[in-house]
């Protein structure tokens, strides 16, 4: 049996030039995870309708990204924060993505069944989707403008120059697409009713089952953001004008779901 481990990792040290516990080395990423890295995206562990552009996380040592809050909530006009919507960049997807059973719940008027303890995975589909980024110049023009210096709570400040901190200032949106949920044998759980099996959805929620017992929704979820701000100079981070580093490659190298390969309920 000794033996048997001691070829194991022979094998992967082979393959990967180094030890399977080094940070910075991806073991068999899940495939939509490496999907959005190859296209210069930092993948979210799960479809998450917060992390629009302008949002403003956390990620600790060993932790997921973790929402905070938004710009908006640090002064910023709504009209400033909300997403300009582009084609350019739009991801051409092969493939569906399997995420954790927990992932279908971040749709509105969604929520646990009676058998929700079946599903292990969801498989999404996306149908519409592609980028969205807040307007920089306009944004750098308003912090700049000492008229608006008072706006800022210092509470904000704070929190931006705060260790771990990260501004998102493009983010890759799903606007319409369809979850299959599967069991732990990988098979297909079906839905056959609004209130019933695994999933509970209310009448006004944004999602319904289809014909072939899958759940199609049409609300607005973020599956990866990038050109990531470290926001250790608090508001001067976004005020510069310059062409600053973005911390991507920091971020994904911190990533627990994309170098484990692993699904973590929250």
């Amino acid at each position: 049996m000794k033996l048997g481990v001691v070829f194991i990792l022979a094998v992967v040290l082979l393959i990967t030039g180094c030890p399977p516990d080094k940070p910075n080395v991806v073991l068999n990423p899940q495939p939509m995870y490496k999907f959005y890295v190859d296209h210069h995206w930092v993948p979210l562990a799960e479809p998450d309708s917060r992390f629009g552009p302008g949002t403003v996380f956390t990620l600790a040592p060993g932790d997921d990204p973790r929402w905070q809050g938004s710009l908006q909530d640090c002064g910023l006009p709504a009209t400033l924060v909300a997403p300009v919507q582009g084609s350019a960049g739009k991801l051409a997807f092969n493939m569906s993505g399997d995420y954790g059973a927990s992932a279908v719940l971040q749709l509105k008027g969604v929520s646990v069944g009676p058998d929700f303890s079946k599903v292990k995975t969801a498989s999404l589909t996306l149908d519409q989707h592609g980028p969205s980024s807040l307007n920089m110049i306009q944004i750098r023009i308003w912090i700049n403008d000492p008229s608006n210096k008072d706006k800022i709570p210092q509470t904000c400040k704070d929190i931006l120059n705060a260790p771990n901190t990260y501004i998102v200032q493009e983010a890759y949106s799903v606007s319409k697409g369809t979850y299959t949920l599967k069991d732990n044998a990988s098979a297909k759980i079906s839905l056959k009713g609004l209130n019933v099996g695994p999933l509970a959805i209310s009448a006004d929620a944004h999602a319904s089952p289809t014909a072939d017992g899958s759940l199609t929704f049409d609300q607005t979820l973020y599956t990866a953001v990038r050109k990531l701000v470290y926001a250790n100079g608090g508001w001067e981070s976004l005020g510069r004008p310059d062409d600053q580093s973005s911390a991507d490659t920091q971020v994904i190298n911190q990533l627990s779901y994309f170098q484990n390969n692993t699904h973590r309920e929250k």
